[in-house]
C-alpha cells in the first residue's frame, strides 16, 4: 500500500489536486453567482422556480432570459465541460 507522504510528494498528483481544487471552487462560485443573478433580476428557466413570485399567468412573466444571467450560466457550463474532459 502506498503511504500518504509518498503520494503528497508526487508532482503529478499535486498538480492534479491543485487544478481540481481551483476548478471546483470556480464552479461552486459560479453556481452561487447564477442563483444570485436569477433571484435579483427575477429571471427563471422553468415555471417551478418562479412559484414564489406569482401563480398562473402572473408567473409566466418571470420566464425569460437575461444577458447577464446567461453569461454566468455559459461560464459555469464551460467549466463543467472542462472538468469532465480533464478527468
Amino acid at each position: 500500500m502506498v503511504d500518504l507522504t509518498q503520494v503528497m510528494d508526487d508532482e503529478v498528483f499535486m498538480a492534479f489536486a491543485s487544478y481540481a481544487t481551483i476548478i471546483l471552487s470556480k464552479m461552486m462560485l459560479m453556481s452561487t453567482a447564477t442563483a444570485f443573478y436569477r433571484l435579483t433580476r427575477k429571471v427563471f428557466a422553468n415555471p417551478e422556480d418562479c412559484v414564489a413570485f406569482g401563480k398562473g399567468e402572473n408567473a409566466k412573466k418571470y420566464l425569460r432570459t437575461d444577458d447577464r444571467v446567461e453569461r454566468v450560466r455559459r461560464i459555469k457550463q464551460t467549466l463543467s465541460i472542462y472538468l469532465a474532459s480533464s478527468t
